[in-house]
C-alpha cells in the first residue's frame, strides 16, 4: 500500500514535470533561437537527403552547422522528432522537452538505488524529482532544443546504471554495458560531455574502486567498449570537427595573462624565482579557479541568473532561494553524518562547471546544467534531516511539511506568470522574433524582385529563410559551392542576398533593423512589445 502511495505521488510529480516542460513549447521561448533553426533544418536534411545542409552525408561526430560543429546526437534524435510533426519549432524542442521530464523520473531511480539503506529513501527520492521538476533552471532549458538537455538526462542514466551495476548482488554486465553507452552518447551530443565524462568515471572508478576491483574485468570491459565507441572522435581529435568550438570559446586563448606574466616578470628583476613566481600558468590558473568559482555564486544561483535571457528570466536565479538554507542543510548533514551514498552525486555536480571553466561567458548555465542534480538532491537531503528531527511532534511537521510547500507554490506561481506575462514579451528579441512573419512574407513575394537584400544585423536569415519556408534541401545543398560563405554562413540562395549588397540592377526588396531615408517602406514587422523589428522597402 506504501509503495502504490509513493508511485501515485511519482506519477504526479512526473505529471507536473510533463505540463511545465511541454505546455506550448512552440510559444514560449516566442521564437526558435538560430541553433534550434539550424538543428530543425540539417535534421530536415538528413531525413530527406542523408545529408545536412552543407551536402555532408550522415555525420557522426558533428553537424558543421555554422562552422561551429555541433556534436551530432540531438539532430539524429530530431530526425525522429519530425519524421513525425514535421519541420517546426514544436519538433525540434521536443527531444529535450521529453528528456527535462526522463531527468525527473531517472533522478527518483537514482537516489532509490543509491540510498537504499536509507530509512527515508522514498521520500527522499521524490523530493529530489520534485525540486527537479520545478527549478528554473531545468524548466528553461528543458523548453529549448538544447543539446545539453539531452546530455544531462544521458549523464543521469549513466550514473543510476553505474551505482546499481555495482549495489547489485548479482551484477549484471549489461548493465555495466549500458551505462557507459550512455555516457558515449552524452560525448556525442554535447561539446562539455567531451571533458565532463571522462573525468566522472575516473571519479567514479576511483569511489568505488574496491567493488570497481572485484569486478575489474567487467570494468574493463565496459572501458573498452566506451573507448571503441569514441572512434570516430579520437580519431578527428585534432580537425576542427573536434576543436574549433573549444578554440572559439576557449578562455586560455587570451594573452593577458602571458602579458601580466611578463611585466611582473621585468619588474621583479627578471631572476629564475621570479620567472617562477610570476609565471604566466599562475595567471592562467586564476582564471580558471575564478570561472569555475563564479558557478557557485550567490547572485547566479539564487538572485538573477544567467546573464544570457535565453539561459534565465533574470526575475530569479537558476534556483529558487529557499533552496540555499535547504542545500547548507544537506552540506551540514552530509559532513556530520559522513553520508558516503551522496559523494558520487556532489562529485558530479563538482565536477560540471569544470568544462566551463575552461570558456569564456561564465558563469554559463547551460555549459554546467549538470550542476544542478547535486544541488536539489542535497536540498532534498537537507529537508529530509529536519523532517527526521522532528518526525514525532505532529504540530511542528506539519508546519514545517505546509510552509514548504507554500514556499514553493508561491516560487513556481511567481516563476510560470513571470515567464509567461513579461519574460515573453520583454526578451522576444533575445530569440528573434520576428523571423517567421518576415521569412513567409519573403517566400511569398520574393519572385516579384530581381534581388532580395536582407540584412544579418539580427543573426542567421539565410537558415531561418529555409526552416520556416521548408525549403528542399537538396536546393540548398546545391547552392553549397556556388557562393561563399562566410563561417560556414550562406551569403546567397537564389535571388535572395544575405547581408551583402550584389551589383544586380532591376526592382528589389530590401529587409534592414533600422530605417532608411531613401527609399520606399511596405511593410514593417513588429516585435511582441510592438516595436519594429525588420522594415521592408522597394528600391530601385
Amino acid at each position: 500500500m506504501k509503495l502504490q502511495k509513493e508511485l501515485i505521488f511519482l506519477f504526479l510529480i512526473v505529471i507536473l514535470a510533463g505540463f511545465l516542460r511541454l505546455y506550448k513549447l512552440d510559444q514560449n521561448p516566442p521564437s526558435p533561437y538560430w541553433e534550434e533553426a539550424a538543428i530543425g533544418f540539417d535534421s530536415w536534411s538528413i531525413l530527406k537527403t542523408t545529408k545536412d545542409h552543407h551536402g555532408n552525408i550522415f555525420p557522426i561526430t558533428a553537424f558543421q552547422s555554422f562552422g561551429d560543429y555541433k556534436p551530432s546526437f540531438y539532430f539524429y534524435l530530431n530526425t525522429i522528432s519530425e519524421a513525425i510533426f514535421g519541420l517546426n519549432t514544436f519538433a525540434v524542442r521536443l527531444p529535450s522537452a521529453l528528456a527535462g521530464i526522463g531527468t525527473v523520473i531517472a533522478v527518483y531511480f537514482l537516489i532509490l538505488i543509491t540510498f537504499r539503506e536509507h530509512r527515508s529513501v522514498q521520500s527522499l527520492a521524490l523530493i529530489s524529482s520534485l525540486l527537479l521538476a520545478i527549478v528554473p533552471w531545468h524548466i528553461l532549458i528543458s523548453r529549448v532544443g538544447f543539446e545539453t538537455n539531452v546530455s544531462f538526462f544521458l549523464d543521469v542514466l549513466g550514473l543510476y546504471l553505474f551505482i546499481k551495476f555495482l549495489k547489485q548482488k548479482s551484477p549484471k554486465i549489461y548493465v555495466l554495458f549500458l551505462s557507459f553507452i550512455f555516457w558515449a552518447l552524452s560525448i556525442y551530443t554535447y561539446h562539455s560531455a567531451r571533458v565532463f565524462i571522462p573525468l566522472l568515471i575516473l571519479s567514479l572508478i576511483f569511489i568505488y574502486r574496491e567493488k570497481a576491483w572485484q569486478q575489474k574485468k567487467q570494468t574493463l570491459l565496459s572501458g573498452i567498449i566506451f573507448v571503441l565507441f569514441l572512434i570516430p572522435l579520437i580519431v578527428k581529435i585534432s580537425s576542427p570537427e573536434i576543436r574549433q568550438r573549444f578554440n572559439e570559446t576557449s578562455a586560455l586563448a587570451t594573452l593577458e595573462p602571458v602579458l601580466a606574466s611578463n611585466a611582473a616578470i621585468a619588474s621583479d628583476g627578471g631572476s629564475r624565482v621570479a620567472k617562477l613566481i610570476h609565471h604566466r600558468y599562475w595567471y592562467y590558473g586564476k582564471i580558471l579557479v575564478q570561472n569555475y568559482l563564479s558557478h557557485f555564486d550567490y547572485n547566479f544561483l539564487f538572485l538573477n541568473g544567467d546573464q544570457n535571457y535565453r539561459h534565465s528570466i533574470g526575475l530569479v536565479g537558476q534556483l529558487y532561494w529557499i533552496y540555499a538554507p535547504l542545500i547548507l542543510l544537506g552540506l551540514y548533514f552530509y559532513i556530520r553524518k559522513k553520508e558516503k551514498n551522496l559523494t558520487p552525486i556532489l562529485t558530479f555536480t563538482l565536477l560540471a562547471p569544470i568544462p566551463a571553466a575552461l570558456t569564456t561567458g561564465t558563469p554559463h548555465a547551460l555549459r554546467t546544467l549538470p550542476m544542478v542534480l547535486g544541488l536539489v538532491v542535497l536540498a532534498a537531503y537537507g529537508f529530509i534531516n529536519i523532517w527526521e528531527k522532528i518526525e514525532k511532534k505532529k504540530n511542528l511537521n506539519k508546519f514545517l511539511a505546509t510552509f514548504f510547500s507554500l514556499i514553493l507554490l508561491f516560487h513556481l506561481t511567481q516563476f510560470w506568470h513571470y515567464y509567461w506575462h513579461t519574460y515573453r514579451n520583454k526578451y522576444a528579441g533575445q530569440w528573434q522574433y520576428g523571423y517567421q512573419e518576415l521569412m513567409h512574407y519573403v517566400g511569398q513575394v520574393r519572385l516579384n524582385y530581381d534581388a532580395v537584400l536582407m540584412t544579418r544585423d539580427y543573426g542567421r536569415p539565410a537558415m531561418y529563410y529555409w526552416f520556416y519556408n521548408q525549403i528542399d534541401p537538396e536546393l540548398v545543398q546545391k547552392w553549397n559551392s556556388i557562393y561563399p560563405k562566410d563561417q560556414g554562413e550562406y551569403l546567397q540562395f537564389e535571388n535572395i542576398y544575405f547581408g551583402i549588397n550584389p551589383n544586380i540592377m532591376g526592382k528589389r526588396l530590401q529587409i534592414e533593423t533600422k530605417e532608411m531615408l531613401d527609399a520606399s517602406l511596405i511593410k514593417t514587422v513588429n516585435n511582441l512589445d510592438g516595436k519594429p523589428v525588420f522594415y521592408i522597402y522597394e528600391t530601385l
